[in-house]
């Protein structure tokens, strides 16, 4: 008779201890700006998401494409955001730039004409 009375008192004591812990997660948002590049961007160990940015000229302008993105993030991941030139010689119109925003502190990165890739690959600071 004691024997059951105290499974039931091991397993309540158990019970709640077993509950799965609760990770908070936060909305990201992206913004890369180049000229013929692919993006690259994932949180933890994800590295699977691609963009191309093109960009266009018009008339005599060569303009610069934006990519918007947005991704969730858990507070022990970090961020891998990067972009990088197809071709070398595309660095003549103009640099990258890397921005990040949203639930975190915003972070952001730019690098001049003559270097292929700007990267972030960091943890964030959630707000």
């Amino acid at each position: 008779m004691l024997r059951p009375a105290l499974g039931a008192l091991i397993l309540l004591i158990f019970v709640p201890a077993c509950k799965k812990e609760e990770v908070k997660e936060y909305t990201v948002s992206l913004r890369a700006t180049c000229y013929d590049c692919v993006v690259q961007y994932a949180a933890g160990p994800d590295r699977g998401r691609y963009d191309t940015l093109a960009g266009s000229i018009q008339g005599s302008d060569t303009l610069r494409q934006t990519g918007n993105y947005t991704m969730t993030m858990r507070e022990d991941e970090a961020l891998f955001f990067r972009a990088c030139r197809l071709l070398p010689d595309s660095g003549r119109f103009g640099g990258i730039d890397l921005q990040v925003e949203g639930d975190v502190r915003p972070v952001s990165t730019s690098v001049a004409q003559d270097v292929d890739c700007a990267v972030i690959n960091q943890s964030v600071q959630f707000r």
